[in-house]
């Protein structure tokens, strides 16, 4: 009986040790420096639009509540008069298994900034629609093309889970 009990555990360990090991062989994480630097690489980005231009810089990406955040600076030339602040954006991830290429979807502006003040984009619909169109354009071009790295070959889907993206094969 003693041997019983003293085999048991550690069998049960075994057990427990090859289906965690099974369960995670499928899933690669991609490193979160690695998204960072190719979100980064698309800016600065400028909008003209017919009373001026704006350009965002120097972005600060993240992960937060499985979004990927980007907070940008901004300056807007419009009508002769230059006003700046920031923008923060929260957009998800759509992955294209034909052509391997990962894209923003999705893209949100949450926050936006005036000279250091909040500007409430609730009382203000029409800043953040033309903002939300203006910007959504980031969603047609890639932000990281998978297709020359070996281990993601075969990629079915990537998503964003725990704050890091997940590699589905």
């Amino acid at each position: 009986m003693k041997l019983f009990k003293f085999l048991f555990f550690p069998i049960i360990v075994l057990i427990a040790g090859l289906g965690y090991y099974i369960y995670t062989q499928n899933q690669l994480k991609i490193p979160d420096s690695m998204v960072k630097s190719a979100v980064a690489s698309k800016f600065p980005i400028e909008k003209s639009y017919p009373l001026g231009k704006i350009k965002l810089f120097n972005p600060k990406v993240h992960f937060e509540n499985d979004k990927l955040i980007i907070e940008a600076e901004y300056l807007n030339d419009a009508l002769n008069d230059q006003i700046s602040g920031t923008m923060t954006f929260a957009t998800d991830i759509r992955y294209d298994p034909m052509k391997s290429n990962l894209y923003l979807e999705d893209f949100q502006i949450v926050k936006l900034t005036k000279e250091n003040k909040e500007i409430d984009l609730d009382k203000k619909p029409i800043i953040r629609t033309g903002l939300n169109y203006a910007f959504s354009q980031l969603e047609k071009k890639e932000i990281l093309n998978l297709s020359g790295i070996e281990k993601f070959q075969m990629i079915k889907d990537i998503k964003i889970e725990n704050n890091k993206l997940t590699v589905v094969k």
